[in-house]
């Protein structure tokens, strides 16, 4: 532990612990205070602020949980070691996942008939595959065909209703159920939803860990830890940004596809989290690593030779002294990750930055509500760095 400098002067008065910068800033705390007093368009920027700053820490706080988390987890795996059976069981599981999803993909398949007259509208039962309804709706099924309007129907038997009262002039439902009498525009035979995403992730996720193995039985690394090196590159290289329009747009669509419309992701708080978490996991990880790493390696072995097995080395051991060390990095992600909510904007999620949006948009007043807004991430980031100063001088002081 490095001394502390004799020449260096002590801080006086009662407010000696408490950094100059903030000192100045205590100092114009009460002219904002009179500001938002006397001045009605700032009084209204910040209630209209309240709810947006309540979103804002719990995406913070939550996103940040999640995160370290997940950092924790895959600096984990970047420390695994490669054994002898790793590869092999890898190479195993992967085929097995292969096989299951071929099983899948030679299921059996589903035969949708579009029936009736060639213009108007057309009557779709609920739950066709949205690559089908595509096709019949831009009129790329066939070259002599048109852009058709849908009308959607809860079953078969509704659609044939919907024919008969001549809501619409065309059916598209499955062979079994068209009725015989309308003249056929065209016949598709395809695998169903429910039979090809279970195939699309089991192969997609086969296909990874054998490579992931090659991997590993290539570079005497295990795969695990090629993955989460995998996982750290490719985040830190793709904007925040990216990642948030990512989770918040395309996860979502993802998901209810390959769910077949069955989980659907619509709680702006839950894409928020994600968004955050997933994006600063990779740097955490890294951190926690560097941390890890930094423990002597005869700890390690002391440990061992007392009889801890790997777990209570690394609960009692390990992570007590990577902690303290991590401490100010993971402090400072915390800061970085409280500015970058702002980024949640972007998908409409209600926080500080949309709120003022929302308020400067209604008001044509832009003044108010980015100030206020540039004030509130002030005191937020303030307060979170007096509080990570306040642990650090606690571990100091643990030591």
């Amino acid at each position: 532990m490095s001394r502390p400098n004799p020449h260096r002067a002590k801080p006086r008065g009662p407010f000696g612990r408490i950094k100059p910068s903030y000192l100045v800033l205590l100092a114009l705390l009460p002219l904002l205070v009179l500001l938002y007093l006397q001045n009605p368009d700032y009084e209204q920027a910040l209630f209209f602020l309240l709810p947006g700053l309540q979103f804002t820490l719990s995406v913070a706080l939550l996103g940040y949980l999640l995160a370290a988390t997940l950092g924790l987890i895959l600096a984990g795996m970047m420390l695994l070691q490669l054994k002898r059976r790793t590869v092999p069981v890898m190479l195993i599981t992967a085929v097995l996942l292969a096989a299951a999803g071929a099983a899948f993909l030679f299921g059996p398949q589903q035969t949708l008939v579009l029936a009736g007259e060639a213009d108007g509208r057309v009557a779709i039962v609920r739950g066709t595959p949205e690559r089908i309804r595509n096709q019949v709706q831009d009129g790329t099924y066939a070259e002599t065909a048109q852009e058709r309007r849908f009308l959607s129907a809860l079953d078969a038997a509704a659609a044939r209703d919907y024919l008969q009262e001549e809501r619409v002039t065309a059916l598209l439902l499955p062979a079994a159920e068209m009725p015989s009498d309308l003249p056929v525009l065209w016949e598709v035979t395809f695998l169903p939803d429910s039979a090809r995403n279970p195939a699309t992730f089991l192969l997609a996720g086969g296909a990874l860990l054998a490579l992931l193995a090659f991997a590993g039985w290539q570079s005497r690394e295990h795969p695990g830890a090629i993955f989460a090196e995998l996982y750290v590159d490719l985040i830190r290289g793709i904007p925040m940004l990216v990642v948030v329009l990512f989770i918040g747009f395309v996860l979502p669509g993802a998901i209810r596809e390959l769910s077949g419309g069955r989980i659907v992701i619509r709680n702006d708080l839950l894409r928020g989290v994600l968004a955050i978490a997933i994006g600063y996991a990779a740097y955490m990880a890294e951190i926690f690593r560097a941390g890890i790493e930094a423990i002597p390696r005869g700890q390690v072995e002391a440990s061992r030779s007392l009889g801890l097995s790997g777990w209570q080395t690394a609960r009692f051991v390990v992570l007590p002294q990577a902690v303290r060390i991590v401490l100010p990095p993971l402090g400072n992600e915390f800061i970085a990750m409280l500015k970058d909510t702002a980024l949640l904007s972007v998908i409409g999620v209600g926080d500080v930055t949309q709120k003022a949006r929302e308020l400067g948009a209604a008001t044509l007043n832009l003044f108010p509500a980015y100030n206020t807004a540039a004030v509130v991430y002030v005191a937020l980031t303030l307060s979170a760095s007096s509080v990570l100063r306040w642990l650090e001088r606690r571990t100091e002081h643990a030591r």
